[in-house]
């Protein structure tokens, strides 16, 4: 299956699968939210499909489409961040070891067991360890006959130049708006305007439907957040809603704060001038906030706050985090 704003991306490879000028390393680029995952599993599975169909979509039913189906395809490969063998963390800091990696360069190693291509995926490859990228550089520059290895990363300024340079970049931007709302309405998504808004363009969020573990918030947990960022305006302390963030996954929790700071600082700055918000529904709310709010300290927060996500691979204390963010929001 592919998604309506991937079909220039799809026919490109296509075009260049039918000149034989497929790259031997491919990195798939966009927020989260446009469906690279999805995408890329349908290119995996047309590169190792014994019959795909016209437009170059896998046919499901051949013997490598079953055994792909069953997870026991001897020339596919998957490597995903996981979190360390120790960790007791609820929410544990996710990478990929340079042990992964090197097992995967062996199985790369090997000749073809079903005399066709072999695939390697790496997921979300900024959580690469720095020796994991480093050792991955040789085998992206010689990876052998008929060997595809497909990166894809929502934040590909992570990883290291030498990784990117060896890549061919496939971009997947934030679809045109008519066209995401479009797909919303057929997927029969209440309110869609409001929802695509709060998930910044990007459709699966707005329906909850991206498959990216922990790298976005389910509607319990935006709520959350929410509850949160608005509790000066009922007169209640932030602070309260600590153990509750601390249960959620670090970098789209901090995101979704930043969301609403942005929104406050826009009430803010922007005087007479209409403003366009990310949660639109609370703009009353937002308004209370803003015009409470002190100008130095809440830029002061913003700041904290992107330092914070740029930090958010660092295993830190959930709650002493949060109880520290939620304390300077009270004083903003």
């Amino acid at each position: 299956m592919l998604y309506p704003w991937q079909q220039s991306q799809w026919r490109q490879l296509q075009q260049a699968m039918q000149q034989q000028r497929l790259p031997h390393a491919l990195l798939l680029t966009g927020p989260n939210g446009v469906g690279k995952r999805v995408f890329t599993d349908a290119l995996a599975r047309s590169l190792l499909c014994e019959q795909p169909d016209a437009k170059g979509l896998a046919c499901g039913s051949c013997h490598s489409c079953k055994l792909l189906d069953a997870g026991n395809h001897p020339d596919f490969m998957l490597l995903k961040p996981a979190p360390p063998k120790t960790s007791k963390s609820d929410n544990p800091v996710l990478s990929i070891k340079i042990d992964a990696v090197r097992e995967l360069i062996e199985r790369l190693s090997t000749t073809s067991q079903m005399q066709g291509r072999r695939v390697a995926v790496i997921e979300q490859a900024d959580k690469m360890a720095h020796a994991a990228a480093n050792s991955l550089l040789k085998t992206l520059e010689e990876p052998g006959e008929d060997t595809v290895l497909i990166l894809h990363s929502a934040r590909p300024h992570l990883i290291p130049i030498t990784i990117r340079s060896r890549c061919q970049k496939l971009a997947f931007p934030i679809p045109e708006r008519r066209l995401a709302l479009d797909w919303l309405q057929q997927q029969g998504v209440s309110d869609a305007e409001n929802r695509l808004a709060q998930a910044h363009g990007a459709p699966l969020l707005a329906v909850d439907d991206e498959p990216s573990g922990k790298t976005v918030l389910d509607a319990a947990g935006r709520e959350a957040v929410a509850n949160a960022m608005l509790a000066r305006a009922r007169r209640q302390s932030a602070l309260m809603y600590a153990a509750e963030l601390a249960k959620l996954p670090k970098y789209p929790a901090l995101s979704c704060c930043l969301d609403w700071v942005s929104d406050i600082i826009k009430l803010k700055t922007a005087a007479d001038t209409p403003a366009t918000l990310v949660n639109a529904a609370a703009r009353q709310s937002i308004g209370v906030i803003a015009a409470q709010a002190d100008s130095a300290r809440l830029f002061r927060f913003y700041d904290g706050l992107c330092e914070a996500i740029r930090q958010e691979s660092i295993a830190l204390n959930p709650q002493l985090l949060w109880e520290s963010l939620l304390i300077s929001w009270d004083e903003v």
